[in-house]
């Protein structure tokens, strides 16, 4: 999943039919054919991935506020792998868009001394020494020297496994829901002994659900069909999905999971009420032209009463702190009448 597509998407993450996406996703937007998510996200997940658990840390976030980070400090990650920080990492690179941000976001970001290709937020790490998209440089990256590598084990197993072979640390992790998201932002604070920033990130996005689940309360969901790439939607078991359920959609793609090529009767059939696309300047075809353009959508419900809606690509592919920030926006999409 860390084609160019995935990679500028999520965050994140793959079998060989989605790895034409740029994931960065869940991938480069440039790459206009992948199916899932970009890991800049846009790191997105990968569609063939299976559910990993998420990094454990040990301090809740009232601790991580008030206390440093004890070292050595050993943390259980995304596959499995015990990984022991014997201080704060001083040298990270980051192979995911959503790792970058994170980083940034936690006040950490002057430590990030490489990044994946499709790291373009914030504007600082545009300007940053490149390692690579799913084809990782391992030259590139083993130059920069270091301390720890932050990866998407969705979209990068094989990346990380040879890394390893090679000592070099990684710490991976792939979450598939937000609360998850919060607990990875949480885990890289507490490695990086940066526990007050990583809490204000999170304190902040849990407001940020907060307004979004009280302006809903009791409140009936409605039918929303979501493509986040040309031709691609999401189903259950994903972060996406859930993003959408908590913006108070009811996803019509719900049947099936992961990330899937579109079924065209399927939607028609389910009658949406509102859709919502990815908007990104790089598709060759835009997501609502190609929508307008489909047999039979015209029937539909929501193309009838143009409730047709765009959300950045590059936040609803990630999976980092931009993550609440587009939930509100989807929200507001689907109704209107609620958020303001």
């Amino acid at each position: 999943m860390e084609n160019k597509r995935i990679w500028s998407k999520m965050g994140l993450w793959l079998a060989a039919a989605l790895l034409v996406l740029g994931l960065a996703a869940c991938g480069s937007n440039e790459d206009k054919s992948s199916p899932s998510p970009s890991a800049t996200e846009s790191a997105s997940p990968s569609a063939s991935a299976s559910p990993e658990s998420s990094p454990s840390a040990s301090s809740s976030e009232e601790t991580a506020a008030s206390s440093e980070t004890v070292y050595p400090l050993t943390l259980k990650d995304s596959t499995g792998t015990d990984v022991v920080f014997e201080q704060a990492p001083e040298r990270v690179v980051t192979l995911a868009p959503s790792e970058t941000e994170v980083m940034f976001a936690i006040g950490s970001g002057a430590k990030v001394v490489a990044v994946d290709n499709y790291s373009d937020y914030p504007e600082e790490a545009q300007s940053l020494e490149k390692v690579g998209d799913i084809n990782t440089n391992l030259e590139a990256l083993l130059a920069a020297k270091p301390d720890v590598v932050l990866a998407h084990s969705g979209m990068q197993a094989n990346v990380i496994e040879e890394l390893r072979k090679l000592n070099v640390k990684v710490f991976a992790s792939d979450p598939k829901t937000l609360e998850q998201v919060m607990e990875k932002i949480g885990t890289v604070g507490q490695i990086m002994n940066a526990q007050e920033g990583a809490a204000q990130v999170v304190a902040t996005m849990k407001d940020e659900l907060k307004r979004v689940t009280d302006a809903l309360q009791g409140v009936a969901a409605k039918k929303v069909y979501m493509e986040f790439s040309p031709g691609w939607t999401v189903g259950s078991g994903e972060y996406m999905d859930e993003i959408l359920t908590l913006a108070g959609g009811d996803n019509v793609s719900k049947e099936k999971s992961g990330w899937f090529e579109v079924d065209p009767e399927a939607v028609i059939k389910s009658n949406p009420e509102v859709i919502l696309y990815a908007l990104n300047p790089n598709y060759d075809l835009g997501i609502l032209q190609a929508i307008k353009d489909r047999p039979g959508f015209d029937a539909i419900d929501a193309v009838k009463n143009n409730r047709m809606f765009a959300v950045d690509d590059n936040s609803i592919s990630r999976v980092g702190p931009r993550l609440t920030k587009v939930l509100y926006d989807m929200a507001k999409a689907i109704h209107p009448d609620k958020v303001k």
